[in-house]
C-alpha cells in the first residue's frame, strides 16, 4: 500500500511538473502580453531654491500595460502602457516668510493681482496633481526557472497634467489695524499656471515575474524614477505666484518654485 501511494505521488508530481513546464513554455513563447497594473510609492522633491523646503509625499498609479517581445529574442521586450498617476507633493517654508495673493479659491499670478485680493502667509503646501502617464521602455528577462523569471527595466515615463489642487497651511495677512489670527487652511485652491503641463522622468526597476496559472503572470518590481524635468512653470515672471518681502525696502519680490521630483515605487502588474 505504501508503495502504491508513493507511485501515485510520483505520478501526480510528474504531471504537475509537466503542466508547470508547459505553462512556462507557453508564456515564454508569447510575443505579446497585456494586463492591468498599479503601484504605490514615495515622492521626494528636489528643491532648486532656498526659500522652500520639502518632505516625502505619497504616490500611486493604476492603468493598463503591455509587453511585446522582440523578434530576435524572448529575453528582450518593449514595454508600454497608459496609466494615471496620483501624487502628493509636499513643500514647507524655510526661514524667509513667503506669501501669495488669492480670491476665493484662485491663487493669483503676478500679473493677475488686484487691490481686493487677500494675502496668505504660507507655511506648508501640498500639491495633489493627476497625471496621464505614457511610459515606454525596454525589459530584459531571464529564462524561466520553474514558474519564475527575473526582469530588469529602464525607460522614460511621459506625464501630462490633467488636474491639480493645492492645500495650504498658514495665516491670512490681516488688514491694517487688525490682529493676526490663528493658523488657517486654504484647501482645494487652484493655481492654473503653476505646475508645468508636461513632466517626465527616467526610471529603472527590477523584479520577478511569476507564471502562476496558464498564461497568466504576476510581475512584482521595485523601481526608482529620476525626475529631470521642472515641476513648475519657470519661464515667465508674470506667471509666478509666490513672493517674499524685503525687510529693508519692503519691496515684494516674486520668485520661482524650482523643483524636480524623484520617486521610489513598488509596482504590481497582472499580465495575460
Amino acid at each position: 500500500m505504501k508503495s502504491l501511494r508513493f507511485q501515485l505521488l510520483l505520478i501526480c508530481a510528474f504531471f504537475f511538473g509537466q503542466k508547470t513546464i508547459s505553462w512556462a513554455q507557453a508564456v515564454s513563447e508569447k510575443k505579446l502580453q497585456g494586463g492591468v497594473t498599479g503601484s504605490v510609492g514615495l515622492n521626494f522633491p528636489k528643491m532648486g531654491t532656498n526659500l522652500l523646503g520639502s518632505s516625502a509625499g505619497f504616490s500611486s498609479s493604476f492603468g493598463v500595460s503591455f509587453t511585446k517581445a522582440s523578434k530576435e529574442s524572448q529575453n528582450i521586450a518593449l514595454t508600454g502602457g497608459i496609466e494615471f498617476d496620483i501624487d502628493r507633493i509636499n513643500y514647507n517654508v524655510s526661514d524667509q516668510d513667503v506669501f501669495y495673493r488669492f480670491t476665493d479659491k484662485q491663487i493669483k499670478t503676478n500679473d493677475q493681482t488686484v487691490s481686493t485680493d487677500q494675502v496668505f502667509n504660507l507655511k506648508n503646501r501640498t500639491y495633489e496633481p493627476l497625471y496621464l502617464a505614457l511610459p515606454i521602455g525596454l525589459t530584459f528577462r531571464t529564462d524561466f526557472i520553474g514558474d519564475y523569471r527575473g526582469i530588469f527595466r529602464f525607460g522614460l515615463r511621459n506625464r501630462f497634467l490633467l488636474t491639480n489642487t493645492v492645500d495650504d497651511e498658514g495665516y491670512i495677512v490681516p488688514f491694517a489695524g487688525s490682529v493676526l489670527g490663528a493658523a488657517e487652511e486654504n484647501l482645494g485652491m487652484k493655481a492654473s499656471k503653476d505646475l508645468f503641463f508636461y513632466n517626465a522622468n527616467l526610471g529603472v526597476s527590477a523584479g520577478v515575474e511569476w507564471n502562476f496559472s496558464g498564461s497568466t503572470c504576476l510581475v512584482a518590481e521595485v523601481g526608482y524614477n529620476y525626475g529631470f524635468m521642472p515641476l513648475h512653470l519657470t519661464s515667465k515672471e508674470e506667471n509666478y505666484t509666490l513672493f517674499y518681502i524685503d525687510g529693508t525696502t519692503l519691496d515684494e519680490t516674486y520668485f520661482r518654485n524650482q523643483a524636480t521630483l524623484n520617486q521610489l515605487t513598488l509596482k504590481l502588474t497582472l499580465l495575460f
